[in-house]
């Protein structure tokens, strides 16, 4: 939830209300992120939420969201956010960091500054969303989208990378992953 939506007042009130009436597994990315933070009440819109909830902000959103970006220790950082939100949170970067409200983190070095191009991480979003969909845990799901859509962005060529040359490698990558398990 998130990518394109705006950022209007009344795209928060309804970005809150689906998240409080709508208690299923979710991605909150980008315009959702911002959308999904009340004013007047913070992030208590996830608290109420026992669905999984995954969040995925750039260091922009991450402060947004009472993220400390000050703090030297982005795994703490990160690990603070996850608790305090009781989501997943994804903490995009130059080593993304993944963690849970357990505590429980991950740090992905897959993907360059290819990455870091507009719609980029609706890919993202839509990875780890489809991984949740697939059924697999939200922290599980979170690391694997990381991983694949970083091993998809550094196939793409060195220059001029759009969020459509990384979803068309998409399919490739998973086939190879998956032969590479077997």
């Amino acid at each position: 939830m998130g990518p394109g939506l705006g950022r209007g007042d009344d795209i928060g009130v309804e970005v809150r209300g689906v998240l409080r009436e709508c208690d299923v597994p979710t991605v909150v990315d980008g315009d959702g992120l911002v959308a999904a933070v009340d004013p007047s009440g913070g992030h208590s819109v996830f608290l109420g939420r026992t669905a999984p909830t995954v969040l995925t902000p750039h260091d922009g959103e991450f402060a947004m969201l009472g993220g400390d970006v000050s703090n030297p220790d982005r795994i703490a950082a990160t690990r603070a956010l996850a608790e305090t939100t009781r989501c997943v949170v994804v903490r995009k970067g130059p080593t993304t960091i993944v963690s849970n409200p357990a505590g429980d983190v991950f740090l992905s070095t897959s993907g360059d500054e290819r990455l870091a191009t507009a719609g980029s991480g609706d890919v993202l979003a839509g990875v780890i969303g489809a991984c949740i969909a697939r059924g697999l845990d939200p922290f599980l799901a979170a690391v694997a989208g990381v991983h694949i859509h970083g091993l998809a962005g550094s196939s793409c060529a060195q220059e001029g990378v759009i969020a459509r040359d990384v979803v068309s490698v998409l399919g490739e990558i998973m086939s190879k992953l998956v032969n590479d398990v077997r």
